[in-house]
């Protein structure tokens, strides 16, 4: 045994962890640590295959997991059958997944009786929003000057988002749909004005419907507000929560973090063209975060790719 787990010191954590336990299995028996124990972790499945709104967060989660590797042994990172957000944070206020982590805000999180683990995993890059609007409006999108006369257009939003709490406070008339795809196609139809989303987001969503016709991404204008979200699960996790806090903050203290979000972000900045745009600064309701996000804040016009 001695001489294998010197031979191992070299190897990755992970693969050294495999190595000693194989190793005390052909000895016959012996004692492995709790934290050898795998702590499984669920992430809600996209919505779509094309979906890839939630890609950064699935690989931060990954990345705060090796981070702990060392220090709190292995982990299995799973998937939920694709559900709506609603029913999501049913079942992880009802247990149905091991260690189910939701995307949200804290107003969301709160009502459906969950806790958060305490770091803000966008660093603020998700406070700029960017517009899908019907094409036959961009003309007049274009000439808009105030936020008054932005909010005089229709917003669509999805069920129970926490951007309707934020637009709705500023004066926007929002309709809330349950349906992630739907959203598109009213306003590729003309059924409402515009969709906003987040510039971490946008990326993907203009490339999954191009097809779309009538759907066009603005190119003159941002809306920023604070919006921060956290992941979200049932108080009885402490150990996956304090494990998830833990590893980003380590990500974040060694710089890998940041640049898991540069080059999950880059595709979409190097097309929006952010630094030209008018930026619309809307207020944000007063407990809307769940700590200081402040020291953890990067700033997407200042971003250097």
């Amino acid at each position: 045994m001695q001489g294998i787990a010197s031979a191992s010191q070299h190897l990755p954590p992970w693969r050294r962890l495999i190595l000693l336990a194989g190793a005390c299995l052909l000895a016959g028996a012996c004692w492995l640590p709790a934290r050898a124990v795998t702590l499984v972790v669920t992430l809600r499945a996209p919505d779509t295959p094309a979906d890839m709104r939630n890609a950064y967060v699935r690989d931060a989660v990954a990345l705060a997991l090796e981070k702990t590797l060392a220090s709190h042994g292995p982990y299995q990172l799973l998937e939920s059958p694709p559900m709506n957000k609603r029913r999501a944070l049913l079942m992880a206020a009802h247990q149905s997944y091991p260690n189910l982590m939701l995307m949200t805000a804290p107003s969301v999180g709160r009502a459906a009786g969950l806790a958060p683990v305490l770091f803000p995993l966008h660093l603020g890059s998700n406070g700029y929003r960017v517009c899908f609007i019907n094409a036959a409006r961009q003309a007049a999108v274009r000439r808009i000057d105030s936020v008054a006369g932005l909010a005089r257009l229709e917003q669509v939003q999805g069920k129970g988002w926490a951007d309707v709490e934020v637009l709705r406070a500023n004066g926007f008339r929002v309709t809330e749909v349950p349906t992630y795809e739907a959203m598109f196609q009213m306003v590729a139809l003309g059924r409402t004005d515009m969709l906003c989303r987040s510039v971490m987001e946008v990326g993907a969503e203009v490339a999954a419907h191009a097809q779309l016709k009538g759907l066009v991404l603005d190119d003159s204008f941002l809306l920023s507000y604070a919006l921060p979200q956290y992941l979200y699960t049932h108080p009885d996790n402490r150990e996956a929560m304090d494990r998830l806090a833990l590893g980003l903050r380590r990500a974040h203290a060694d710089g890998s973090l940041q640049a898991l979000l540069r080059q999950s972000v880059r595709p979409s900045l190097q097309s929006l063209g952010l630094p030209g745009r008018r930026v619309f600064k809307l207020s944000t309701p007063k407990g809307m975060s769940e700590m200081d996000d402040r020291p953890f804040q990067m700033d997407l016009l200042r971003l250097k790719l």
